[in-house]
């Protein structure tokens, strides 16, 4: 039986429980009428709370036209994060750029409570599951995005207005956050080498060994000063893209930079007086 579909602003969505009684009857049935409901609305995937059942079951359906059944699913492990662009039926005309992960470990049970375990290594599948879930932990995947954004659609919806474009919220995550672990972690090698005379004492290092700790210092001082300057060309790129984005204002960028700077010009200096072996200062 096609089941009326459960949308926004309707609360049912928000609470669950594991499916405990595989011998009921009524399982199969709710299983059924999520399929049939499915095909009746044109959906590739559905849980049982977007029907108004509060059970922990999701339905997919394959390419072939076959149903998948999760029951009790659970994430056990997540590799690979990436923004996926989707949309679900709870929020009708909708479309949410979610993070999400490319891969993951999935177990559950099927319709005669028979455990399974699976590695998805596909992200659009493994991604469609990891949004059907958001309803199975209490959410929806509007949960997922920056605050600013959810702000902006569930006013859209409540005044049944225009929705926000994408280019005017923030990104959840950036890629220059990336430039910026690179470059933490050479400034920490760089701080590390510090140390260098104090080893040098303690394990007889050699003046060769110590010559090659201090040429990585002379190459990591403009290598950091090369990607802050990339840093800063990519986050003005993102401040013009997501106009909103505090993490964009040149303000953040500059402090960001001038910390990092400082810290790499430091580093500089103490390798040049306690690394490098000519300095009077070593030994």
């Amino acid at each position: 039986m096609v089941k009326e579909l459960v949308v926004y602003p309707d609360d049912r969505i928000l609470s669950c429980v594991d499916v405990r009684d595989f011998r009921d009857e009524s399982l199969p049935r709710l299983l059924n009428d999520i399929e049939e409901t499915m095909e009746a609305h044109g959906l590739n995937a559905l849980t049982a709370m977007q029907v108004a059942h509060p059970f922990n079951i999701i339905v997919i359906k394959k390419e072939d036209g076959s149903y998948w059944e999760l029951i009790n699913p659970r994430i056990l492990k997540k590799e690979g994060r990436f923004e996926h662009q989707e949309s679900t039926s709870y929020y009708p005309d909708i479309e949410l750029t979610v993070p999400r992960y490319e891969k993951i470990n999935l177990i559950y049970e099927d319709r005669n409570g028979q455990p399974h375990s699976i590695k998805i290594e596909d992200r659009e599948l493994a991604a469609l599951i990891q949004q059907q879930m958001d309803f199975l932990a209490g959410g929806t995947p509007l949960d997922r995005v920056d605050k600013n954004y959810r702000e902006k659609v569930l006013t859209a919806l409540a005044n049944k207005g225009l929705m926000p474009q994408p280019g005017d919220v923030c990104p959840t995550f950036s890629r220059k956050d990336y430039i910026t672990s690179f470059t933490d972690k050479i400034l920490f090698l760089m701080g590390l080498s510090l140390l260098t005379p104090l080893a040098a004492k303690l394990f007889s290092w050699s003046e060769t060994t110590v010559a090659k700790i201090y040429a990585f210092d002379k190459f990591a001082f403009p290598f950091v000063i090369v990607l802050l300057v990339i840093y800063f060309i990519y986050a003005q790129y993102e401040a013009k893209k997501y106009r909103q984005c505090s993490s964009c204002q040149i303000g953040n960028q500059i402090g960001i930079i001038i910390k990092r700077f400082v810290a790499a010009l430091a580093f500089a200096v103490g390798a040049w007086l306690l690394v490098n072996p000519h300095s009077p200062l070593f030994r």
